[in-house]
């Protein structure tokens, strides 16, 4: 209909009707361009919040996991540090024997600093990860994974250099069917106290395991600050006291 007008103006040399409707098509595509702009812009705000909430319940399991594994490794430390205090010095009471056991059957045990990153492998892959949020909040999401990577790797080198335990006659292993574990360590204590070689290796377990506790008090400092930036962003908050997650 506007073509047709402009058509009979063209042909009338009608110019001053010409401007008008040439005018009125300009403004109706620049207005349907803005319209456009501004539906988009509201679909990509969609997106980058949905993102930003995903990633914050993503961080709240991480905090979870690390609490819990951070309160696991303390856990362990003791109880190594407990058992070998006691044999260095050759005394322990009967009693106290299920704990040092305890603490020697886990001695290499390096379980992963987190647990997997779908949403924000997905984020990064999908390339919405650099919208979201602000510049800070980014620095402090690639600070929590800098802070993963260089401990996995720590973790990765300790994992492989860790001394072999199952040549040494005051440790037995055997397969058991009660709790949660299907592997059971019996300790010879005597047999123990005189090799000197094992309780050098398990010195060295334990002090790779301090490692450990410090590389997961790190972690967990770190996911704690970037769950509450993304609480923040999304106006939830961020739910640092979250039952830690159950892989069973």
């Amino acid at each position: 209909m506007i073509v047709k007008r402009i058509t009979e103006a063209f042909r009338r040399q009608d110019w001053a009707v010409v401007s008008i409707e040439f005018a009125l098509v300009v403004v109706g595509v620049l207005l349907a361009f803005q319209i456009n702009e501004y539906a988009n812009g509201r679909q990509a705000a969609k997106e980058r919040e949905a993102a930003a909430d995903r990633l914050l319940g993503e961080s709240e399991e991480s905090v979870a996991y690390l609490r819990q594994a951070m309160v696991t490794q303390r856990l362990l430390v003791a109880d190594l540090n407990f058992a070998l205090t006691r044999i260095q010095a050759g005394r322990w009471l009967p009693s106290e024997e299920p704990r040092m056991t305890s603490g020697l059957s886990r001695a290499k045990r390096a379980p992963p600093l987190a647990p997997p990153s779908s949403v924000y492998d997905d984020l990064v892959a999908s390339g919405v990860f650099g919208k979201v949020g602000n510049a800070n909040l980014r620095s402090g999401i690639a600070k929590y994974r800098a802070t993963l990577g260089f401990s996995e790797e720590v973790r990765a080198t300790l994992t492989q250099n860790m001394p072999s335990l199952e040549d040494y006659p005051a440790l037995r292993y055997s397969f058991s069917l009660h709790g949660r574990e299907r592997t059971k360590l019996e300790v010879d204590y005597p047999t123990l106290l005189s090799d000197r070689l094992l309780q050098e290796k398990l010195a060295l377990l334990a002090d790779d395991q301090r490692v450990f506790l410090r590389h997961r008090q790190r972690a967990f400092k770190d996911a704690a600050r970037m769950c509450v930036e993304l609480g923040l962003l999304v106006k939830k908050g961020c739910n640092l006291n979250l039952p830690p997650p159950s892989f069973d």
